[in-house]
Order: structure tokens, then C-alpha cells, then sequence
């Protein structure tokens, strides 16, 4: 097997674990967010630490962390991507939890046209054509829930903000994946083991109360959340970026049908019509990022003549 089929398998799978986390999550409703998202971190954090220690390439990571504190701009970047992805995480376990997982996968619709709206206001890129007619459809899509309900999907706002500043941030940073995320999870270990540690002395940590089961799955919320990001970093090389970019909505077309048919969200016609305007932006972001390859072919191809 060639490195893009196994590429493509590790992207399927981490693409098809982030489908099904509405289902995990759901798993852990019985358990406080806040202290869902304390045992997601410190567990990511005790798993990476086990990662790292066993890598053959551990030398080479150890290197990249002492050599991140020399560069005072990139660790700070680092302790601001840690922090959103630590808001995204909670907000998603707050969405699943609180029975808004069509909110969610909303939100991870919106995600990739947020990152370009971003890298247009902080990278200075331009926008073509079709991504500008994308931009405008999440624009008016927003705009139309805003007059129809009368508020903004803020769990869907908040979920594609972070994840997008987050990748915005990381964009800054070169820093292998395991390194990254370790280093990404030490940061706010320690808020979480002050906050547990507080729960500890106020008898009101929860997790343990509810049987076996959900202590297993608590447990287990870091390699669940650890898993899937490194198969993505060890995917994504490999794998064109249009076939990546179409591939990304899978996961929130499962959970927007996990939504609906598992847990019976009602899809009312505000949001029908939203997700409708959403899904014709999905349409054109995605025929973008093929004409681009296309075009990017052709050019490497004339270079080579």
C-alpha cells in the first residue's frame, strides 16, 4: 500500500471519529461540561506525554520544545491556540450535551469560510470570485437566522471562531504535530488540575459516580481527542488539498444526520432554509478548491516542459 492510499485511510478515519463525536460526547451527559473538558485535557495531556515518551523520533521533539522557548513570539502564539482550542472543546461538549448538535455541525460548516474571511484580515490574502460568492452565502445565511429567530447561532459562531483562530495560529507556528500538541495540552493542565483539584475539595467531582462505564469513557476523552489529530497531521501531507477540502464536511454532515435521526433535534425551516444557504456556499468552496488544483497542475506541468 502506497503512502496516499494509507494517507487517505488515516484521513478517513479521523474525518469519520470526528462524525461520531456527537455520540461519544453524549456518552458523558450526566457529567458536568466544565469538568467533561478538565478530564478531556488533562487525559490529552497524560496520552501525549505517553506518545512522546515512547516516539522513536522522541530526540528530535525534545529539541523542538527546548527550541520553542527561544522563540518568544511562537510560544505565545502556541498559549493562544491552546486557549481556543480549549473554548472550541468546551463549546462543543456544551452543544452535544445541551441537545444542540445541529448547532454544531452548523458551525463546522461555517469553519472553513471563517478561515478564509480570517487569512483575508490577518494574512492579507485576496479572495477570487467563487470564495468571495462563498463568504456572501455564510453572510446571509447568519443574517437570515438572525431576522428569522431573532438571535445568532452563537454555539455554531463560537465553534468555527475558535477552530479558525485557532488555525490561523497555527499556521505561525512550525512545530511537528505530536510536539504541538503536546505542548498545546501542558499549557492548560495546569488550569485543569486547579480546577479538579477545587472540585476535590468541595466533594463535587462527578465522574466517578456514574458506574464503570462512564469513568471509561471520561478516561478515555484524551485519546479520543488525541487519536484523530494525528492521524489528520499524518494524513493531510500526502492527500491533495481539493480532496482534503471536499472531505472536511464530512464529519459535520454525520453529525448534522446523527442530530436529526438519533436524537431527534427538530430541524425547523429557519434553519432548513440556513442550512440550504450553507450547503450552496459548501457547493461553491468546493468547486473552488478543485479549479485551483486544476490550475496549479497545469502550471507545474508547463514549468516541467
Amino acid at each position: 500500500m502506497n503512502n496516499t492510499k494509507k494517507s487517505l485511510i488515516a484521513i478517513l478515519i479521523c474525518y469519520f471519529s470526528w462524525g461520531l463525536f456527537p455520540i461519544y460526547f453524549k456518552l458523558l451527559k450526566n457529567i458536568d461540561a466544565y469538568e467533561v473538558l478538565t478530564m478531556r485535557v488533562l487525559c490529552s495531556f497524560i496520552f501525549m506525554f505517553l506518545v512522546v515518551a515512547a516516539a522513536k523520533n522522541k530526540n528530535a521533539i525534545y529539541t523542538e520544545l527546548s527550541n520553542l522557548w527561544k522563540d518568544k513570539k511562537g510560544f505565545l502564539l502556541l498559549v493562544l491556540a491552546s486557549f481556543l482550542i480549549t473554548g472550541n472543546w468546551l463549546t462543543y461538549i456544551i452543544a452535544v450535551n445541551t441537545n444542540h448538535v445541529l448547532e454544531a455541525s452548523f458551525g463546522y460548516y461555517l469553519n472553513p469560510i471563517v478561515t478564509i474571511i480570517l487569512a483575508v484580515v490577518f494574512l492579507k490574502e485576496k479572495l477570487t470570485r467563487t470564495q468571495t460568492i462563498a463568504c456572501l452565502c455564510v453572510g446571509g445565511s447568519l443574517l437570515y437566522l438572525f431576522i428569522s429567530l431573532g438571535s445568532l447561532p452563537w454555539i455554531s459562531i463560537m465553534l468555527a471562531l475558535t477552530f479558525g483562530l485557532y488555525s490561523l495560529c497555527k499556521k505561525k507556528i512550525l512545530l511537528s504535530p505530536k510536539a504541538s500538541l503536546f505542548i498545546e495540552t501542558a499549557i492548560v493542565s495546569p488550569i485543569a488540575l486547579m480546577y479538579i483539584s477545587y472540585l476535590a475539595s468541595n466533594n463535587a467531582i462527578t465522574f466517578y459516580k456514574f458506574g464503570p462505564t462512564t469513568l471509561i469513557y471520561a478516561l478515555l476523552s484524551g485519546v479520543v481527542t488525541a487519536v484523530p489529530l494525528m492521524l489528520f497531521a499524518k494524513g493531510a501531507t500526502d492527500i491533495p488539498l481539493y480532496i482534503l477540502g471536499i472531505l472536511q464536511y464530512l464529519p459535520p454532515t454525520m453529525q448534522f444526520f446523527i442530530g436529526i435521526f438519533v436524537y431527534g433535534e427538530a430541524l425547523s425551516i429557519q434553519k432548513l432554509i440556513s442550512f440550504s444557504i450553507i450547503w450552496v456556499a459548501v457547493a461553491v468552496f468546493c468547486y473552488s478548491a478543485i479549479i485551483s488544483m486544476k490550475k496549479q497542475s497545469l502550471v507545474s506541468e508547463s514549468l516541467k516542459k
